[in-house]
C-alpha cells in the first residue's frame, strides 16, 4: 500500500472524511500512478534538442543501414562513371551523361519519398542534396569538354548546382534542400570571387622587375567586402523564411531560417577572417600580414558585436553562435600575435579564452528567445474530483497530480 492510501485510510478512520470521499481519493491516486510524469518524454531516446529536432525524427536502426547501403550504391555508381569515361574517348561528355542519369534517378526517388512521413521526408532531402553533387559534376565535366578552364569552370558548375537546388528547394521545402542552396551559393561566391582576383587582378611576372600586381590592401579590402556582402544575402534569405513562418506560423519556416542565419553568421565570420589575416609580399621585401593582427583584431570584435545585435534583434540564437566563434577567433589571434611566447602560457590562455566565451555564449543564448534547448514541460494533468458533501454541485473541484 502506498502513503497516500495510508493516509486516505488513516483519515477514513478518524472520521475526517466519508467512505465516499476516500473511495474519490483512491481512485485519483490510482489514476495520477498510471499517468506519466509531467515532464517526462515518452519518445524513444529521451528529449531532443531543438537542434537535433531541426532535422526530423530521431533517426531508426533501419534507417541507419538505409543510408549506409545508398551511400554505397553512389560511390560504386561514381567509380562507375570514373572507370567508364576513363576509358572514353570522349570522357568529359560521357562523365557528364552519366552524371545526369544519377541526378535524374535521386530525383525521381526523392519525389516519391517526399510526401510518405517525417523520415522519407527526411530521405528526400538527403537524396536532393546528392541531385545537386551530381548537377554541378555533369555541369563541370561538359563545360570542360567545352574548354572553359578554371576559375571559369568553379562558377559554371556552382552556378548550375545553385539553380537545381533552389528548384528542389521549391518543390521540397525543407532543412536540407535549404542547407543545399546555401552550400551552392557560398561555393558560387567563392569561385565567383576567385574568378574575378585571377581575371582582374592577377599577378604579373616580369623579367627585369619581378612579381608585380595590385596593392594586396585592395584585395584585403575587396575580400572582407566580398563576404560580408554574402552573409547579408543569406541572412536576408533567413529574415524571409523567419518572415513567412511568422505570417502562416509555420514552424518548419523557423527551422529553416535559424540555419539560414547560423549560416550567414559562419560566412560573416570565416570570410572576415580569411580576409583580414591574408599575407603577401610586403615592400620591405618580406612576406607577411598584409593588415596589422590588431586591425584584423578590432573587425572580428566589431563583427561579433554586430551580429549579437542581430541576434536580440531578432531573437535569433543562431547569430549567438557564429558571434561566439567571431569572438573565439578574434581572442586566438590576440594571444598568438601579442601575449603569448611560450608554448605553456599560450595553450593555457587558449584554454581560458575557450572556457570564457563558452560560458558566456550559454548565459547569452538564454538570454535570446529562440528555439530552446529543451521543449517546453507540458502542465501537470488534472483529475476533476466529484463535490464533497455539503458543496454546491456548480463549484467543480480540480486536483493536481
Amino acid at each position: 500500500m502506498s502513503d497516500a492510501s495510508a493516509h486516505i485510510g488513516a483519515w477514513e478512520a478518524a472520521g475526517l472524511i466519508d467512505h465516499a470521499t476516500a473511495d474519490r481519493l483512491r481512485a485519483a491516486e490510482v489514476d495520477a500512478a498510471e499517468l506519466p510524469d509531467a515532464g517526462e518524454d515518452t519518445s524513444v531516446g529521451g528529449p531532443r534538442s531543438a537542434a537535433a529536432a531541426m532535422f526530423g525524427p530521431a533517426v531508426t536502426i533501419p534507417e541507419v543501414f538505409g543510408y549506409l547501403g545508398g551511400g554505397f550504391l553512389v560511390a560504386a555508381w561514381s567509380a562507375f562513371m570514373a572507370r567508364t569515361a576513363g576509358s572514353s574517348a570522349n570522357s568529359e561528355v560521357v562523365l557528364g551523361i552519366m552524371a545526369l542519369i544519377a541526378a535524374a534517378a535521386l530525383a525521381g526517388l526523392g519525389s516519391w519519398l517526399r510526401g510518405r512521413g517525417e523520415r522519407a521526408s527526411r530521405a528526400a532531402g538527403v537524396a536532393f542534396l546528392v541531385v545537386t553533387s551530381y548537377a554541378a559534376a555533369a555541369a563541370a565535366s561538359f563545360g570542360s569538354g567545352a574548354g572553359i578552364e578554371w576559375p571559369t569552370i568553379a562558377v559554371v558548375s556552382a552556378a548550375a548546382a545553385l539553380a537545381v537546388a533552389a528548384i528542389l528547394r521549391m518543390l521540397h521545402p525543407s532543412v536540407l534542400t535549404e542547407v543545399g542552396v546555401l552550400v551552392w551559393l557560398t561555393a558560387l561566391a567563392a569561385s565567383g570571387l576567385a574568378w574575378i582576383q585571377s581575371s582582374f587582378f592577377a599577378d604579373t611576372f616580369a623579367d627585369d622587375t619581378g612579381s608585380s600586381g595590385p596593392d594586396p590592401m585592395l584585395l584585403v579590402v575587396g575580400s572582407a567586402a566580398w563576404w560580408l556582402a554574402t552573409a547579408v544575402v543569406i541572412g536576408l534569405i533567413g529574415l524571409g523564411e523567419a518572415r513567412f513562418g511568422e505570417r502562416t506560423d509555420d514552424p518548419a519556416s523557423m527551422r529553416r531560417a535559424a540555419v539560414s542565419r547560423f549560416w550567414a553568421g559562419l560566412v560573416a565570420v570565416i570570410g572576415l577572417a580569411m580576409a583580414v589575416s591574408r599575407s603577401a609580399p610586403l615592400p620591405t621585401g618580406e612576406y607577411g600580414r598584409v593588415l596589422e593582427p590588431w586591425i584584423g583584431i578590432l573587425a572580428m570584435l566589431i563583427l561579433s558585436a554586430v551580429l549579437l545585435e542581430r541576434a536580440f534583434r531578432r531573437d535569433a540564437t543562431s547569430y549567438v553562435y557564429a558571434a561566439a566563434l567571431g569572438l573565439i577567433v578574434a581572442l586566438t589571434d590576440l594571444n598568438v600575435s601579442y601575449l603569448s611566447a611560450d608554448t605553456e602560457i599560450a595553450l593555457l590562455i587558449e584554454g581560458l579564452i575557450l572556457l570564457g566565451v563558452g560560458v558566456a555564449a550559454d548565459r547569452l543564448r538564454r538570454r535570446v528567445g529562440g528555439f530552446d534547448d529543451e521543449p517546453p514541460a507540458a502542465p501537470p494533468p488534472t483529475v476533476p474530483l466529484e463535490p464533497l458533501p455539503g458543496e454546491p454541485p456548480d463549484e467543480p473541484v480540480a486536483q493536481p497530480l
